[in-house]
């Protein structure tokens, strides 16, 4: 037995249009200035590619905005008038990270200033000694 399909009923819309002076039509917006991004980029001290990754925008983006071939919208632009202001705002918000350390043992070469042989011969012993490791742990398991 085979079920009709019901019709589909129609549905209401109620549209309202409020005129400009009504308040409750759009909510007033804040008036965010246009800024010079290359002067905002220059109090910082940064180079463009620094300064798209310390917004986290391409470099191609920061580009396109410092030429005038495109303009900030939104969050961007609001971003960029509050680094107008305090152009170290990101900077002091979010430290670069430290750079990275080498961990080697003191007493032993630096591995920055040891040569292509010595590198390899250490490389070989690290490697017998992770073997010998490796056999010493299977053999405990056996």
């Amino acid at each position: 037995m085979r079920q009709k399909r019901k019709p589909w009923k129609a549905v209401k819309v109620s549209v309202s249009v409020a005129s400009p002076d009504d308040p409750i039509a759009r909510p007033p917006r804040a008036h965010v200035p246009v800024v010079n991004l290359s002067a905002i980029r220059a109090k910082a001290g940064m180079s463009q590619s620094a300064f798209a990754a310390s917004i986290g925008v391409p470099l191609g983006t920061l580009i396109n905005w410092e030429q005038g071939r495109r303009q900030p919208t939104g969050a961007a632009k609001v971003l960029l008038a509050l680094l107008a202001k305090k152009p170290s705002l990101v900077r002091d918000l979010y430290p670069a990270p430290s750079p990275k350390t080498h961990y080697w043992t003191p007493g032993s070469p630096d591995p920055d200033e040891m040569t292509a042989k010595e590198r390899l011969a250490e490389v070989g012993e690290i490697l017998a000694k992770g073997v010998a490791r490796m056999l010493k742990k299977s053999a405990e398991h056996s």
